[in-house]
């Protein structure tokens, strides 16, 4: 006789394989609805890899941004050194000896010149890290929540886009000083507002999908869906607005740099050069013209990448 009671008896071997089948068979469409996304992806991200490849405008761009990155970290090692004072070839014309002639000091131009993007290529790129990581912060709280936190914040993004930028970096340079890092941090809290107000737009088509109902209905953090799922798919319009942010970012050290409030000399930032050698421009053009030219060219290629970079998100 057996006396076990009910509940310890041994289960029944076809109803724990009946029972491990239908979990198996129930997560055979979820493992395969997984599987066909992630391979849509990568179809995805091969397509836009292959776009940006064939894309005239932002492979020009990027060859001339990646000239002058290499020319920034290591340009001495083709060049004098930017800072070597010759008294005896001051502001000598373009020779064999002096490609782009030399300045006021007898400082080689070319090795300024070269060396030049090493500050701007600092600056520029962290003050844009910095406007994106914030702005998209704000952003997407502002589109997320919507309603009177969406007002309180995009009133005070008013309030500091109607602030000229340049005016507004001097002063405050002037009160906390002209470091690098001040002046990173001053660009890219200047240029967080436009920033927010990209991603807030981006944010606010995104929140009503269905992929974002769905994680609100199993319960997510808002922290979770604004991270984890509405982020990753408003990535595009971040990164257009990132070049563009880099060119300006770009312009404005070297416009705080010109004015006195960039970085001192003998630095060979391009601004710094361009103004110290200004007095010098009817008898000795090129001690500015190729600085002038040097950052012409970085601020194009940064707007020809952003051109490129847009043909393609918009196909």
């Amino acid at each position: 006789m057996d006396v076990r009671s009910p509940d310890l008896r041994e289960p029944d071997p076809e109803a724990v394989e009946t029972l491990a089948d239908g979990e198996v068979g129930h997560q055979e469409p979820e493992l395969e609805a997984d599987a066909a996304a992630a391979a849509e992806q990568r179809r995805q991200r091969r397509f836009l890899f292959t776009a940006l490849l064939r894309s005239p405008t932002f492979m020009t761009g990027l060859v001339i941004v990646l000239f002058w990155v290499f020319m920034g970290l290591f340009s001495t090692a083709f060049t004098q050194s930017p800072t070597s004072i010759d008294a005896m070839a001051t502001l000598q014309e373009p020779s064999a000896e002096h490609w782009f002639g030399t300045d006021d000091l007898g400082r080689d131009v070319l090795a300024r010149t070269m060396a030049g993007a090493r500050t701007v290529l600092y600056i520029a790129p962290l003050a844009t890290v910095l406007a994106l990581l914030w702005g998209s912060i704000v952003g997407l709280v502002s589109g997320f929540y919507r309603g009177i936190t969406d007002e309180i914040i995009m009133r005070l993004v008013d309030v500091l886009l109607a602030l000229p930028i340049i005016i507004t970096s001097i002063l405050i340079l002037s009160l906390l000083g002209r470091g690098m890092a001040i002046i990173i941090i001053t660009i890219g809290a200047l240029f967080t507002p436009p920033v927010s107000r990209t991603v807030r737009s981006a944010v606010i088509g995104e929140r009503e999908r269905e992929y974002v109902m769905a994680a609100r209905l199993r319960g997510e953090r808002s922290a979770f869906v604004m991270a984890r799922e509405i982020l990753p798919n408003i990535k595009e319009p971040i990164i257009v607005e990132g070049t563009i942010r880099l060119g300006y970012a770009v312009f404005t050290a070297a416009t705080l740099s010109f004015l006195g409030f960039g970085l001192a000399p003998p630095s060979p930032d391009w601004g710094l050069t361009i103004a110290t050698q200004r007095v010098f421009l009817q008898i000795a053009p090129w001690a500015v013209l190729f600085p002038a030219a040097a950052l012409a060219s970085l601020v194009v290629a940064v707007n020809l990448i952003t051109d490129g970079l847009g043909r393609v998100f918009s196909k």
